[in-house]
């Protein structure tokens, strides 16, 4: 009888340490207040579906492959590219459109890193996972160098309020590191 108590005794604790965490991890993100971009207007180009953000002084305009190969995306103060385009984006031939770009290329929820997209010799499925749990990866070959940035979800928690937070830390990369 007493091991029987015992028993549903644990099993409760587990049970409360169970739904204490989940709720944690939950509260974690429901009462943060992010920072949103303020800065200037942004017209980005984007491969894919643009993603939902709360800014209103961003613009998302459709793009397509064969506008980085003819150059007609100069006119935006970066590009996007979407999840279910970044294999095709690392194809060897738009790795030069990277590297001598003069505004920033986003990879979102790339899990490789900017390698795959920069360097002819890797493919998308071909290049190794970062481990970093990066959710975008962005890349800029400048004057002294090439720059990249990988963004995190807050505590890697992916929910609406920590994608949103990705976007608005990017648009302020983007302001930071283009002239207009």
């Amino acid at each position: 009888m007493r091991l029987a108590k015992t028993k549903t005794f644990i099993s409760i604790v587990l049970l409360l340490q169970t739904f204490l965490l989940t709720a944690c991890s939950t509260f974690n993100t429901a009462f943060m207040d992010f920072k949103e971009y303020e800065g200037r207007p942004l017209k980005i180009g984007v491969i894919g579906k643009p993603p939902e953000v709360r800014e209103k002084n961003v613009e998302f305009v459709s793009i397509k492959f064969s506008d980085l190969e003819n150059e007609k995306f100069n006119s935006y103060d970066a590009v996007f590219i979407m999840k279910e385009h970044l294999s095709e984006a690392a194809a060897s031939k738009y790795a030069k459109v990277y590297r001598n770009s003069k505004i920033p290329f986003f990879f979102i929820q790339s899990e490789k890193s900017y390698l795959p997209f920069v360097d002819e010799s890797l493919t998308y499925e071909g290049a190794l996972k970062t481990g970093s749990k990066s959710y975008a990866t962005g890349y800029l070959n400048t004057k002294d160098g090439p720059k990249y940035w990988e963004y995190r979800l807050y505590n890697d928690i992916k929910n609406e309020k920590t994608i949103q937070e990705v976007f608005s830390r990017i648009f302020m990369t983007i302001e930071e590191n283009t002239k207009k």
